[in-house]
């Protein structure tokens, strides 16, 4: 018997005294584990794998076979240790009406009789990425999923049992998944009796709540609840009242999982249990920059299989969170992938703009939805629907110094400034050299253009060129050396050198202010 029990994952019942009055007497709750406290709690929830900073050392093609190992980390936050309370109080107060050592137990279980149900809901709903799944896993590893209670009880207790929501959101598909998993956990051939095609919904249905009733379900799990949002023909709203029915008369409580896209159908469809709701409902959206995201960071950031070990900066976190946007599931991807570039590369360490081009190069499939976060834009973030914010309005609050208004008008000016002073230094360039194939030396026409472009403004070119040459005859002093006489301003000669139809450069020669360089050796 003790080999088939440890085979199957069964337990025996250990029961253990309660201090609350609602819990006393009541062998489903005292066959739980104990209470956690916080502490306890974030001690049994975390999960670091097995890391020896020797395997840096490696070859490069087994390194390689070392980093998917972070995928197993597991670094609680406020957010998690809140879910392991809420669901140590939903699985407790459910089992508080179903007292099997209670007359009331058996006449409910035979039909005879209705308890008053003191289950309760919750919902957690959150970004896609941001380790609902996986933080729920960890609370349910917490608990045994089976226990066992001998005479004179004779029962077999199902703590917790996690359902996928079934991609056609199909009722009877759930139920055929219900017979499967409990036929699993307790060696019953239940989908076999119940689930044959002859048995209607309605009926399948009915055994899925006796079943329930007969193995104390402590809790059912429902995961990827948006898949409800492709059924057809009221789907939807039959297997939301069948949750209903299962909190409200079976006494069982249900946990609903999705993602920011099933806002719509738990608004709408779940009302009627989120009234008798004690437990709160939960909404996990990115993380933010603070002390729970660097706790992570820093703890995630001790596996590294890259031979120049790299000390976490500032910086570094900072690029993590940007590529990522808070969002865990990316982060942890981000780094594995950094790592695996850095060794292919050879450059061996981690670097913010290794991290960016990471995330550039083999996270493209996620960028827009990133960018949509990043920006902070309604039009955007509407196209996305698993990450859309439930409240967008407080959502842009948030993200309010990414987007002010003042920030960006202010901005805006500097890049006009900017703009100003470039096509600036291109005029200037652009007179100085007219200038100084006219002879004029370098610094007269450096002081001569700009003087010009001061005193005449954002005026077209030509008229620029016309004060700077009036003003670079007025600074140009006569040269002593000049074999030939200059006749004539700058300007006088250019305007003469229009009316003859000659070149500038010919005249400009004539009245003495070109000299070849050919005249210094003549003799």
């Amino acid at each position: 018997m003790n080999e088939q029990v440890s085979f199957k994952g069964i337990l025996p019942a250990v029961y253990n005294e309660q201090e609350i009055i609602d819990f006393k007497g009541n062998p489903l709750i005292e066959a739980l584990p104990p209470i956690l406290s916080p502490e306890e709690a974030y001690e049994k929830l975390s999960y670091y794998p097995p890391y020896d900073v020797k395997e840096a050392s490696l070859p490069t093609h087994i390194r390689y076979h070392a980093i998917p190992r972070i995928n197993n980390f597991f670094q609680p936050v406020m957010q998690n240790l809140d879910l392991e309370q809420r669901f140590s109080r939903l699985l407790r107060h459910g089992y508080v009406s179903r007292n099997p050592r209670l007359p009331d137990y058996n006449r409910a279980l035979n039909g005879s009789q209705n308890i008053r149900s003191t289950a309760s809901s919750m919902t957690l709903m959150g970004f896609s990425g941001i380790g609902k799944t996986t933080a729920i896993e960890r609370v349910l590893s917490l608990y045994p999923q089976v226990i066992l209670h001998e005479h004179p009880l004779n029962l077999m207790q199902v703590v917790w049992l996690k359902l996928n929501c079934p991609h056609d959101g199909s009722l009877k598909s759930l139920c055929l998944d219900f017979f499967l998993k409990m036929d699993t956990l307790l060696g019953t051939n239940y989908y076999e009796k119940f689930g044959n095609r002859r048995n209607s919904i309605s009926s399948m249905v009915t055994r899925m709540g006796q079943i329930a009733r007969l193995h104390c379900i402590g809790a059912i799990i429902i995961d990827e609840i948006q898949h409800l949002l492709a059924t057809r023909d009221n789907n939807s709203e039959k297997m939301m009242n069948f949750f209903v029915t299962l909190i409200n008369e079976v006494g069982v409580p249900v946990i609903l999982i999705g993602t920011m896209r099933a806002k719509a159908v738990l608004q709408q469809d779940f009302r009627q249990a989120r009234r008798g709701s004690g437990q709160g409902d939960m909404v996990w959206q990115q993380m933010k920059k603070d002390d729970d995201w660097d706790l992570l960071i820093e703890s995630l950031w001790e596996y590294q299989w890259i031979q120049k070990r790299t000390s976490l900066t500032e910086e570094l976190n900072q690029t993590l969170y940007e590529e990522s946007q808070g969002i865990v599931d990316i982060a942890v991807k981000l780094f594995a992938l950094a790592q695996g570039r850095a060794i292919e590369t050879g450059a061996e360490m981690l670097t913010p703009a290794a991290i960016k081009q990471v995330a550039k190069d083999d996270l493209k499939l996620v960028q827009p939805m990133l960018k949509a976060l990043r920006d902070g834009r309604t039009s955007e973030l509407e196209k996305y629907a698993d990450i859309m914010p439930m409240d967008i309005e407080e959502y842009l609050v948030m993200r309010e110094s990414k987007i002010d208004l003042r920030a960006t008008v202010q901005k805006k000016k500097e890049l006009q400034a900017q703009k100003r002073q470039e096509k600036q230094i291109t005029n200037i360039e652009t007179i100085m050299n007219a200038l100084i194939a006219l002879g004029i030396e370098v610094e007269i026409a450096q002081k001569a253009a700009t003087k010009a472009l001061n005193e005449v403004g954002n005026e077209d070119l030509p008229t620029i060129m016309k004060v700077a040459i009036n003003l670079a005859e007025q600074l140009n002093e006569p040269k002593p050396k000049t074999s030939k006489k200059r006749t004539g301003t700058l300007l006088q000669i250019v305007e003469q050198a229009k009316k003859n139809k000659k070149s500038n450069y010919e005249l400009l020669k004539e009245a003495g202010y070109i000299k070849s360089p050919l005249d210094e050796f003549a003799m």
